[in-house]
């Protein structure tokens, strides 16, 4: 087995035997390619990845796809260079949409995870991925671009550390599918290879810190200790992003009349929405976690 086992070069900012007993679900397989290959080299033993499209002639310019591959499933192409990456890891591939998946499938693939990642452009997704991490308990993370790639998101949830779910973190879209009669789809328009690997890596960094944040000693230890409330990280990628003068970017980092800032990011103070100044939030209650909360997912 050609596996790697040389992680000298990691070994002080990870935990390298936690992230070998460390099993990630990941749904989507399209712009986080590169962030598997990624895991894949970083001592992480087990994924498992959901995603029941196809490699198309359109991927081949931003998600790590080769031609040869044109028509199979994404998940099983992908599982193909992980192999030549790193025979060590254990990678499930799953060709299933999970949003029509019974509970007891459901239970058998997310009940065994120690962290999730919604990393998809369906709103439908997106949104029931907060039901599952609520339902099992799980940290997890959803991240995505905005129209153009000008900016991406990234948000975030720890149980017992972030107080609000990610339906609290955006609920405003949440308003905006409602009265919509079709479902929200993020464009990937504008979407680089480049800008797929900015947002992995931020993502990927993020993981890092979230398996690390109660072990001592390491690079990624501590980061967010026992109460973060910032959970909703803010990425300025193209310079002309956020530049209005009550622009969040611009107030944080243009103090200085005629600075042009990008490559920056902020993380946003996230409320859980509940009594008296909000509605419960139909999924965590204002709680931030299902098992606390009346409402069923």
């Amino acid at each position: 087995m050609k596996k790697i086992e040389n992680y000298s070069r990691i070994s002080g900012a990870v935990n390298v035997e936690l992230l070998q007993s460390t099993h990630i679900i990941g749904v989507g397989a399209g712009g986080a390619y590169c962030l598997y290959e990624a895991l894949a080299r970083s001592a992480v033993g087990k994924l498992t990845v959901l995603d029941f499209d196809t490699v198309d002639d359109v991927n081949l310019t931003r998600q790590g796809y080769e031609m040869h591959q044109l028509g199979k499933r994404k998940v099983d192409a992908l599982g193909e260079h992980l192999k030549n990456v790193n025979e060590g890891l254990q990678y499930t591939g799953i060709t299933k949409n999970f949003l029509e998946m019974a509970n007891v499938e459901l239970d058998e693939i997310f009940g065994k995870g120690d962290l999730f990642l919604f990393l998809t452009d369906s709103f439908a997704a997106q949104s029931f991925g907060n039901k599952l991490a609520l339902r099992y308990g799980k940290p997890a993370i959803w991240a995505g671009f905005y129209e153009k790639s000008q900016a991406a998101e990234i948000v975030f949830t720890i149980p017992g550390v972030t107080p609000a779910c990610f339906r609290c973190a955006v609920s405003p879209r949440y308003e905006v599918q409602q009265e919509s009669e079709t479902e929200i789809v993020i464009s990937s328009g504008c979407n680089t290879i480049f800008h797929s690997q900015v947002l992995d890596a931020y993502v990927g960094m993020l993981m890092m810190a979230i398996l690390h944040n109660d072990v001592e000693g390491y690079e990624f230890s501590n980061w967010f200790g026992k109460h973060w409330e910032r959970n909703l990280l803010q990425l300025k990628i193209h310079p002309t992003y956020g530049t209005e003068v009550d622009s969040l970017f611009q107030r944080t980092f243009a103090a200085t009349e005629g600075r042009t800032v990008t490559f920056n990011s902020i993380f946003q103070k996230i409320e859980a929405e509940c009594p008296p100044k909000y509605e419960p939030c139909p999924d965590c209650g204002g709680n931030g976690d299902l098992r606390n909360s009346k409402h069923e997912s």
